[in-house]
């Protein structure tokens, strides 16, 4: 009966650090692709510049392309 206890126990822990891990690499590939959306608004203020002069249509071309997340990432 003891051993029947002791085993119970083991599974219980061993699934617990199995839930564990998840919850905690869940949380860190979401905070990543929270930190995705920062090219909009990095985008967003070349756009603005652009508007104003700052910058030409040919340069915020080219930043676009640097800063738009690629479609195979």
């Amino acid at each position: 009966m003891q051993s029947l206890l002791i085993s119970a126990l083991m599974l219980a822990a061993f699934v617990a650090a199995g839930i564990v891990a998840i919850v905690t690499i869940r949380s860190r590939y979401r905070g990543r692709d929270a930190e995705g959306g920062d090219w909009e608004s990095a985008l967003a203020g070349y756009k603005n510049l652009r508007d104003k002069g700052v910058l030409s249509d040919e340069e915020y071309r080219k930043i676009r392309t640097l800063v738009e997340p690629r479609a195979d990432r």
